[in-house]
């Protein structure tokens, strides 16, 4: 009897280990399932991230580039004349579309009358300050000559800025006259006639704006604005043009501060915030 006991017992014990072992081995497989699904679910999370990130750097890169075009759009263009050359040019050329009047292309600038220094080097100078300056402001600048021997006649220096289709040119300029005491700055744009007449007014409110900013800048005297209508290089522009006259090579103290390349950079600094204002830069 006591067999048969141990033996029942033997086989219920082998039983309930048998049942417990399913069960543990039910639950790794269950517990397998849900960290399989989980990692799924996580790749999936990844992927629509990676998804989202790449759109919204697509619609950021859309984004900046439709902020870039409208600057490269509206970017200002202007032409900087340097006034005279070392050699001069004695070709003639007509003053005017209308006009059989012939006029000289380069008869040469004034000279210092204390530092003896050509108008050119002034001008060249100066405009290459100006230049530098506005490109520092997203303009675009195109020279008429780079060197001092260059010497395009008016013409030739006119259509420079009508090609460009600019929307300034400015033509760069000392003064110069039989009195020492003449100084200061003016402003030259073209007379409301013939073939200048459509530019006429929009070139006179961009002088009138550049010569108060240069004079303020450069702490000079203001000698104004002047129409004038026997300028090759303003009848022949289809764009706004302005002579600017920075000061004159005939009075001692002018002379001396035209050749000083701090005062130089005055001027330049005085014609780009003119400029500037009247492009609405």
């Amino acid at each position: 009897m006591k067999k048969v006991l141990c033996g029942a017992l033997s086989i219920l014990i082998l039983i309930t280990l048998f049942g417990c072992s399913s069960i543990m081995s039910g639950n790794r497989e269950v517990k397998n399932d849900n960290t399989n699904s989980q990692e799924e679910n996580e790749n999936e999370s990844v992927e629509n991230k990676t998804a989202d990130n790449s759109d919204k750097i697509k619609d950021e890169d859309k984004t900046q580039n439709n902020e870039e075009q409208p600057s490269a759009i509206n970017k200002k263009i202007v032409v900087i004349d340097p006034g005279h050359s070392s050699t001069g040019n004695k070709e003639m050329e007509k003053q005017s579309p209308d006009s059989d009047i012939m006029k000289i292309k380069d008869p040469g600038g004034a000279e210092g009358i204390y530092t003896k220094t050509p108008e050119y080097v002034v001008a060249m100078s100066v405009s290459q300050k100006l230049k530098a300056l506005l490109e520092q402001h997203n303009v675009t600048v195109i020279m008429t000559k780079t060197q001092d021997a260059d010497s395009p006649g008016n013409i030739e220096r006119a259509e420079i800025g009508n090609d460009n289709n600019a929307d300034l040119a400015i033509r760069i300029h000392c003064d110069s006259a039989d009195s020492e005491s003449a100084n200061g700055a003016s402003m030259l744009t073209p007379a409301p006639i013939g073939y200048a007449k459509d530019i006429s007014g929009i070139s006179k409110k961009y002088g009138q704006i550049i010569l108060n900013d240069l004079v303020a800048t450069a702490g000079m005297k203001n000698r104004g604005v002047v129409e004038r209508e026997d300028l090759t290089g303003f009848n022949w522009s289809k764009v706004p043009v302005v002579l600017i006259e920075m000061g004159f090579m005939s009075n001692k103290e002018e002379d001396k501060l035209l050749s000083d390349s701090d005062y130089q950079e005055k001027l330049a600094e005085g014609l780009c915030n003119g400029i500037l204002k009247s492009l609405q830069i």
